[in-house]
């Protein structure tokens, strides 16, 4: 009976030779991933040193073999091509497809796009993104790491290293570096307060945002789904919002609305507390475009330009900083006062899970009318 075959990426007994003073040559076979048996063979200063350097390049043959497109010694900036396509397929918002390539090329690319993928180590990855955090910002520095994390993915799916290190690197804390700090929170009590503060300020209500802060209050949705709300997505007759994409802007192309939120789980239809559909009875009536809530122009009214009124509106007052994702957080916060569920909540805000389970399994599409019941009563 022959002596069965090497499994294939494998090799069998190391043999070393003396070639010469301090000069040794260890040598095996190998079983490539096609099936043929191959001499291989390194040299070194001792007998041990061959070995190892005849068992680093074997590891690094097996890891090219494995890894077909992707191998150790591929540079990042072959690897990122194939880790941004992936991204570009995937069902992530533009804006946050656009975040990450814009990271790339500006922020990790420069650093370390001509290194080899065996190259890059934790304490060099850290480094790297520690520069990233001091010279761009935190918020740089987590994309920066997102995109290193998700290249260095590509080479270990592939085989060609063992393990991540970008999952090993800590970022520093935020320095003392003075930022306005954005308030995230808004309590029911200080509803009331903000909504007359608003609406008493001339600059804001000729900025029309006491009705838009009455309508994050009451549907507790992102800034940019609330602004590619046109009057088709309400159904007045049946009190309901049809919640089913984003403003965004892309580069060279303007602000649009994108034909999705952020998540599956956005595209929701809802039924808000009916003082909501009142408001929007009457802007209906008064509407000159197909937006609810337009810029000046008529034309689609910017997020980022919106987040700035807002902020002016509430400098020097209680609610300084505050951010339109506060009043999801408010929602959400009085949807469990009044004894919804989770599940209940998450597919009225359109959180993208719960569990996993629920992810899967249950409809978010249906509108309910729970979360209309528990906010009816904010509206004072």
């Amino acid at each position: 009976m022959g002596r069965p075959p090497l499994a294939l990426g494998t090799y069998g007994e190391i043999r070393c030779y003396q070639l010469g003073p301090k000069k040794w040559r260890a040598r095996t076979k190998y079983r490539d991933y096609d099936g043929k048996v191959h001499d291989v063979e390194r040299v070194g200063q001792s007998k041990v040193a061959a070995k190892e350097n005849l068992r680093a390049a074997l590891r690094d043959r097996s890891r090219a073999a494995v890894g077909e497109e992707v191998a150790s010694t591929t540079k990042l900036d072959i690897v990122a091509e194939l880790w941004l396509r992936e991204l570009d397929e995937s069902d992530k918002a533009l804006r946050t497809k656009r975040t990450y390539r814009e990271s790339w090329t500006r922020d990790v690319q420069p650093a370390v796009g001509g290194l080899r993928g065996s190259e890059i180590t934790v304490s060099l990855a850290t480094r790297v993104l520690r520069t990233v955090h001091d010279t761009a910002g935190p918020g740089s520095a987590k994309h920066a790491k997102v995109v290193l994390g998700g290249i260095m993915g590509i080479l270990v799916r592939h085989d060609a290293i063992e393990t991540n290190p970008i999952r090993e690197v800590v970022l520093p804390k935020s320095g003392s570096k003075k930022v306005k700090k954005e308030r995230m929170t808004l309590e029911p009590e200080e509803l009331p307060k903000l909504r007359k503060a608003i609406s008493l300020d001339k600059k804001a209500v000729k900025r029309d945002l006491p009705d838009l802060v009455d309508s994050l209050a009451a549907l507790g949705c992102r800034i940019g789904e609330l602004l590619a709300l046109d009057w088709t997505k309400i159904d007045f007759e049946a009190g309901t919002i049809a919640i089913e994409g984003t403003v965004i802007r892309e580069k060279g192309v303007g602000l649009f609305v994108q034909p999705h939120t952020k998540s599956s789980a956005g595209m929701r239809t809802v039924e808000p507390p009916p003082w909501l559909i009142e408001i929007l009875k009457r802007r209906c009536a008064e509407a000159e475009c197909e937006w609810i809530y337009p810029s000046k122009a008529g034309t689609l009214r910017d997020p980022d330009n919106t987040r700035a009124d807002l902020r002016e509106a509430v400098e020097e007052t209680p609610w300084e900083g505050l951010h339109p994702h506060a009043f999801r957080h408010l929602v959400a916060t009085m949807l469990d006062a009044a004894g919804l569920s989770a599940r209940e909540i998450a597919d009225y805000l359109g959180h993208e899970k719960v569990s996993m389970t629920q992810d899967v399994y249950m409809n978010r599409k249906s509108k309910g009318s729970s979360a209309a019941k528990a906010l009816g009563n904010m509206q004072l």
